[in-house]
């Protein structure tokens, strides 16, 4: 059944009203923090200073630095963690050179006592631990085609196994995400100057990882917008 003309008319009015009696309005956009999965929001309750360290046992493959790859995934994770909010990220750099005489492998860094001692001397409530598992890297006559199948050319086929652990240093429990093995098959490229593709490769490998566990735990701040009254009384 259609409302009479003069009850439209005057829905209208009402509408019309609303919209201009406070005056002219203006959309502010502005990024707003995100909070973690909340999963994971016990492991950071009360966490003012978080750090990062990365260690693995995988013995250094003929012209790759494990190291400075690993030292690369730290710092790719101290700045994700840059996201959480009111949070303080220690850096691997900073750890390691304030603690000198500690053993800071996934043999020690979770015992009690190196706990305690993060806690004294760089007043840490909560630890990331980057450790990479497993690797394994071959030559293959043939590698993958952008268009789907493979081709008669070289390629390197890297599989990775990357674990990352948040550790709260006051309780002591810990989450753990495992992932299983990732695989990473690309075409050999022609070596320029200053790059190493099998270094890359990796680092593309384990970035997948890194960026589900960033997710959870520190995810992008959040875009919204607010409409604000610019007439005044």
């Amino acid at each position: 059944m259609n409302a009479p003309l003069p009850l439209l008319a005057l829905l209208a009015g009402l509408v019309a009203g609303c919209a201009t009696s406070g005056g002219p309005f203006k959309q502010v956009a502005f990024q707003a923090p995100s909070q973690p999965d909340p999963e994971l929001r016990p492991f950071l309750a009360d966490v003012e200073r978080i750090g990062v360290l990365s260690s693995t046992n995988i013995e250094p493959l003929r012209e790759l630095d494990i190291e400075k790859v690993m030292g690369r995934l730290a710092d790719a994770t101290a700045r994700g963690l840059g996201a959480l909010s009111e949070v303080t990220v220690v850096t691997q750099d900073e750890i390691r050179w304030n603690c000198k005489d500690l053993a800071l492998d996934s043999t020690s860094v979770f015992s009690q006592d190196t706990r305690a001692l993060l806690r004294q001397q760089l007043e840490l409530d909560a630890l990331v631990f980057v450790e990479l598992e497993s690797l394994k890297a071959q030559v293959t006559p043939m590698s993958p085609s952008p268009y789907g199948g493979v081709v008669a050319s070289p390629g390197l086929d890297l599989s990775v196994d990357l674990q990352i652990t948040l550790l709260n240093l006051h309780s002591g429990e810990t989450w753990t995400q495992r992932g299983g093995p990732r695989r990473n098959w690309q075409p050999i490229q022609m070596q320029l100057f200053g790059d190493d593709q099998t270094e890359r490769q990796l680092l593309q490998a384990l970035s997948g990882p890194l960026r589900q566990f960033l997710a959870r735990v520190a995810p992008p701040p959040s875009q919204q917008a607010r409409h604000f009254d610019l007439g005044g009384d």
